[in-house]
């Protein structure tokens, strides 16, 4: 049975949800997007933060002047509508989660340089998460590497639109340090404080205090959001202001965050090795897994069921 993909008000088959090579969204990477966890509980499929993911992608569309845009609740009930139809029941095309959501706008059609309308398309489509740890479960230490390009400045993108070309400069700096033997690498501002990798948060810990940037830089990354609320939970002290790029170097621990990711302990940083996981990124991993399995005090803020969210 094949994976199904939600596109402006219908469940079409995954093979079916195509676009034209010419169209605005490929030609000119004008999509923007949102991606989430979805994990199997006691109620069934739940996504985890569902409406800040949700907030944040509609605030995407308003920063690319996407009209109109779909209600929350109508993106909501789509997301929820198509991870039951992936992912729930014995038929269920996907196997068993946890899931990767994403929810896309798109323009489709393109008239040289702008689209030609400013309506978008909506898809929602489901994954699984592939090989590797299951998510909330600590995996290897990551090699992390600087890179030599700067993240592109908040007056040209603003860090709160994830859009798909927005992540291309970088690209290719990731694919060099892959080459080099290590995982990921991470980007300073133009300052050159600490920004952010290419699709994770960095967290510094030093002198058992959590330290990350702040947002008028960075994404806000809804998993580090999470992170520091489970720091609050752990009376683990935090701080958001920029971080200069020698608190980096000389960190305790490295923490890097993402939706993918979840917690991910830093081992190297270009020349240097890190003690990881640090005794802090250990009690994040802890929390996040308790969050993620349905059995911490944070699950209920963290966790949305979508039985009875769909239309």
């Amino acid at each position: 049975m094949e994976p199904v993909i939600w596109r402006d008000g219908a469940l079409i088959e995954y093979s079916q949800a195509t676009v034209h090579v010419m169209s605005h969204m490929v030609a000119r990477g004008s999509q923007v997007f949102d991606v989430m966890a979805a994990v199997d509980g006691d109620d069934g499929p739940s996504v985890f933060g569902l409406r800040p993911h949700v907030a944040r992608f509609v605030r995407s569309m308003q920063l690319m002047s996407m009209d109109p845009i779909p209600a929350v609740g109508q993106i909501e009930a789509a997301i929820a509508e198509t991870v039951l139809a992936n992912c729930s029941g014995s038929d269920a095309p996907l196997p068993a989660g946890p899931w990767l959501v994403k929810v896309i706008g798109a323009w489709e059609e393109a008239a040289g340089l702008l689209p030609a309308s400013p309506e978008p398309s909506l898809y929602v489509a489901v994954s699984s998460f592939g090989p590797g740890p299951s998510l909330g479960t600590l995996p290897e230490p990551a090699r992390l590497k600087t890179a030599a390009m700067p993240k592109i400045p908040a007056s040209v993108l603003p860090p709160g639109l994830k859009v798909a070309a927005g992540y291309t400069p970088a690209l290719r700096h990731m694919m060099q340090a892959k080459a080099e033997g290590f995982d990921h690498v991470v980007c300073r501002d133009i300052n050159g404080d600490l920004a952010e990798s290419v699709a994770s948060s960095l967290l510094v810990v030093a002198d058992g205090k959590i330290v990350a940037p702040p947002l008028d830089t960075v994404l806000d990354g809804i998993t580090r959001r999470a992170l520091l609320d489970a720091a609050a939970f752990l009376d683990i002290p935090t701080d958001v202001r920029p971080v200069r790029w020698r608190e980096v170097t000389e960190a305790d621990e490295l923490v890097m965050t993402s939706t993918t990711k979840s917690v991910l302990p830093v081992g190297v940083l270009d020349e240097r090795t890190l003690p990881a996981p640090g005794p802090i990124t250990l009690k994040l991993g802890d929390v996040m897994s308790a969050v993620l399995e349905g059995r911490h005090d944070l699950s209920e803020r963290w966790l949305t069921p979508l039985t009875g969210l769909s239309q």
